[in-house]
């Protein structure tokens, strides 16, 4: 063996985030054991959080591009886990939940919590969800991880959201291997010495994904693909609104790829939407426009939850769609609104 590397680990010296000199690693690492008798211990798996998907102690990603509203479904998990609701179809355990806000105004977050409780229908009781706000106070890893693990070691919970996980990052190159292994070793550490699930977000590289394996369209270092136990990668579906989720599982049977639809405020299983279908490089014709919406309000006077009522078995539209639509149409100088609240159309003819 080489001068170089014949040093024995013992001797040294690891440099804790606070500067101090730690326990050396090799004081700290578990015995070797032999398999005969590992394989007669009975080792009890940790508990599932999200049936299929994700257990206690494990770290899920998800994978998303822009506009994939990947807070909003963090979010959505929280709040299901808290209450023991589904999530994206999935049935959860209920347990205590953390979620470290990094980035959402204070305001603004209780806005989005309050929206999706509203929408499960769903109330929360003290000690169920707690949201730590850290807006204004993110640092590196190295600072805050052990300052989170200190405040949180005793509190018991199932699941703690890191979002985003880039405010985590300090002078971490994302593109660097070995430096997001070191950032996602202390997001396991953090699992492993509070017993919770970790979640987080990771953004898509920037362009069309369809051409790539799920795996690989996080941007950054391929160790945010192999890292973690599940990822969820959402890629845009060719229907507006909606995203393919496929699943890469370390510790669960394999599951289809299946599609969700971004119904504000929540992401919404749709078991009609064919997941292979994704959206091609270059896009395709928009499925939903003005014109389209105009052309259901012809000869009608509707009041805007009646104009999407006719609207959306016609042309398939979402809530979400017609309302930015809508706000488009409110410029055209012939979209007109009643005293009442009725929408018509005014024939330029008449004028």
């Amino acid at each position: 063996m080489s001068n170089a590397l014949a040093v024995d680990l013992a001797e040294v010296p690891e440099i804790a985030a606070n500067g101090e000199q730690a326990e050396p690693v090799a004081n700290t690492l578990p015995a070797i054991v032999d398999a005969a008798q590992f394989l007669i211990e009975k080792i009890t798996p940790p508990a599932e959080l999200v049936t299929g998907i994700l257990h206690k102690g494990s770290k899920l990603v998800l994978g998303g591009g822009s506009k994939t509203f990947k807070t909003w479904t963090l979010l959505d998990l929280s709040v299901a886990v808290a209450t023991g609701e589904t999530w994206l179809g999935f049935s959860t355990v209920k347990g205590n939940v953390l979620f470290v806000n990094l980035e959402i105004q204070s305001v603004f977050f209780q806005s989005r919590l309050a929206a999706i409780l509203r929408d499960k229908v769903v109330t929360l009781e003290a000690g169920q969800l707690e949201v730590w706000n850290l807006r204004g106070y993110a640092a590196s890893y190295q600072i805050l991880l052990p300052q989170i693990t200190e405040r949180i070691r005793a509190a018991n919970y199932s699941l703690i959201v890191l979002d985003p996980i880039y405010k985590l990052y300090g002078a971490v190159n994302e593109n660097a291997a070995n430096e997001v292994a070191q950032l996602l070793n202390a997001v396991e550490s953090l699992a492993v010495d509070t017993g919770a699930a970790v979640a987080f977000g990771a953004h898509y590289s920037k362009g069309n994904q369809s051409g790539k394996e799920s795996i690989d369209r996080i941007s950054g270092s391929g160790v945010f693909a192999r890292d973690p136990d599940s990822i969820l990668g959402f890629t845009k579906h060719e229907t507006d609104d909606a995203f393919t989720v496929e699943a890469t599982l370390r510790n669960f049977t394999p599951i289809d790829p299946f599609v969700v639809r971004w119904e504000y405020p929540l992401m919404r299983l749709d078991s009609t939407l064919d997941p292979s279908k994704l959206k091609q490089a270059g896009g395709r014709p928009k499925r939903h426009t003005v014109e389209k919406i105009l052309d259901v309000l012809r000869g009608k006077k509707l009041t805007t939850k009646k104009w999407f009522e006719t609207a959306s078995p016609e042309t398939g539209i979402s809530k979400s769609s017609f309302y930015e639509l809508l706000e488009q149409a409110k410029k055209l100088p012939n979209l007109q609104q009643t005293k009442a609240g009725q929408w018509f159309l005014k024939d330029a003819a008449n004028d």
